[in-house]
């Protein structure tokens, strides 16, 4: 980290014609913490008014990155898995759109489940199934499956298509707002949704339309399944173990892209999670 002794000559570069260079000197100063703005207080006097604007944009924005990153850290101890999934997805979509996301998460959640409810489809997971994915057409991103908003709900929703851990998510979450119990599966190679209709449980592919399995599929996923694997079938995938799943998607589609901005960005919130609940 550069010495603060050297603010002064910082202040200066930020008049250099070259934009990477201004940009390359306003992330040294914000790097410097929080005790930076006391210092430049010292040196208003000195700060022309575009230097001066230049640094309360930089340093709000270090401020709210700061802010989320505090979220971030913070939402594996919420205490409803549902409302852990909803509030990571959130965050997840605010680092996408670089803190602007075009609408909220939560007011897409609700009109999807304000529509079902007045839409006439029984009130089950076979009737929400079949809102989403026949009635509002939701189904898998098959022309570009590696797209990274594929992971953001925000543009999932908006989109009506996606990956399979992010159309279970969907199913979820929406299914939460209605009072059903609709959780994910953590199968490897393709996320499923599993809920109990009737006394009896149903897997869903939601990538495939809500796809429902039949008894024979059921035996042919657990014939495919390593002996080790086949406890996910009948367990809840926590919001952890969703989320840590959605940054891998998301670091691979990046990388794929060759985006290392971005892919530096998912890797540090997978770790992050990693640390804070052991996933």
């Amino acid at each position: 980290m550069t010495d603060k002794s050297q603010l002064p000559h910082l202040l200066k570069l930020l008049d250099d014609n070259s934009p990477s260079v201004r940009e390359h000197v306003l992330q040294q100063i914000v790097s410097f913490g929080p005790g930076i703005e006391a210092e430049l207080e010292q040196l208003e006097h000195v700060l022309t008014d575009r230097q001066r604007t230049m640094l309360r944009t930089a340093l709000a924005a270090e401020r709210e990155a700061v802010t989320r990153r505090e979220a971030w850290r913070a939402w594996p101890m919420l205490q409803d898995e549902n409302e852990k999934l909803e509030t990571a997805f959130d965050l997840l979509a605010q680092f996408q759109y670089n803190w602007t996301p075009p609408i909220r998460l939560s007011d897409l959640l609700d009109e999807l489940a304000s529509s079902f409810l007045i839409s006439g489809r029984p009130l089950d997971p076979l009737g929400l199934s079949r809102f989403l994915f026949i009635t509002k057409k939701f189904k898998g991103d098959i022309e570009d499956y590696h797209n990274p908003l594929n992971s953001n709900l925000v543009h999932v929703i908006q989109e009506r298509k996606g990956i399979p851990i992010t159309l279970t998510c969907v199913f979820v979450l929406v299914g939460s707002r209605v009072g059903l119990d609709i959780q994910g599966c953590n199968v490897p190679g393709h996320f499923l949704a599993r809920a109990v209709v009737n006394k009896e449980e149903v897997l869903f592919d939601c990538f495939n339309r809500g796809r429902v399995f039949s008894k024979s599929d059921k035996v042919q996923l657990r014939a495919s399944l390593p002996p080790q694997m086949l406890h996910v079938l009948g367990e809840r995938a926590s919001a952890e173990t969703i989320i840590s799943r959605v940054l891998r998607n998301m670091i691979e589609a990046y990388d794929e892209r060759e985006d290392g901005k971005n892919s530096a960005m998912a890797r540090g919130l997978l770790r992050e999670l990693q640390q804070a609940a052991h996933v």
